[in-house]
């Protein structure tokens, strides 16, 4: 059975989103996975500002996404109204600005979605890649849906083409060609969040 058919199987399951395996130095099999489990929306309880209608009010947010914040608190407004956040992210110590509109609004609570620049973007992944790491989420995951993989390949390979270990990545470093950087892949047990 080659790599490219356990890539095959590991697809088929419904927690996979992307995959790829390689078989390392040390002659460990490892799956890189893209997991559907990553969840979107992360709790996230601080407060934080916005600036709407020309006014300054003070805020909490409910939760971030890599798109943006759900705040709790927020004054009657509508889907599109134009809003800046001023909040600290996750594991940051400086607060920052943001400019964005608002997603939906109901009660006093509104999604936020955030209009970022690269740089603000890249900090925003960091914040959130911050929880799943320092939260536990990440190693929850990691043991649930190695577990789910390992018994549904059991069932389609012999055990000596399972995978050694299975890493949750948020994304596949692409080269200009078009194919997987495995220079780029982190090694076994290096966190690439």
């Amino acid at each position: 059975m080659s790599i490219k058919e356990i890539e095959e199987a590991l697809n088929r399951h419904p927690d996979v989103q992307d995959v790829v395996v390689i078989e390392h130095q040390s002659g460990d099999l490892v799956a890189y996975i893209i997991s559907r489990l990553i969840p979107d929306r992360l709790p996230y309880h601080s407060a934080c500002s916005i600036e709407y209608n020309q006014k300054k009010i003070t805020v909490h947010t409910d939760d971030i996404s890599y798109n943006g914040f759900c705040i709790i608190g927020a004054p009657l407004m509508k889907k599109d109204d134009s809003i800046r956040l001023y909040i600290r992210l996750p594991g940051d110590t400086d607060e920052t600005w943001f400019n964005g509109k608002i997603a939906w609004y109901r009660d006093v609570k509104a999604g936020v979605q955030l209009a970022s620049n690269i740089d603000e973007q890249k900090n925003i992944e960091r914040g959130v890649n911050y929880i799943l790491n320092n939260h536990g989420f990440l190693k929850i995951l990691q043991r649930v849906i190695t577990g789910r993989l390992r018994k549904f390949l059991s069932k389609m390979l012999p055990d000596e083409k399972l995978p050694d270990v299975f890493m949750i990545v948020p994304s596949l470093p692409i080269k200009k060609d078009g194919q997987v950087d495995i220079d780029a892949l982190p090694k076994p047990g290096i966190s690439y969040w």
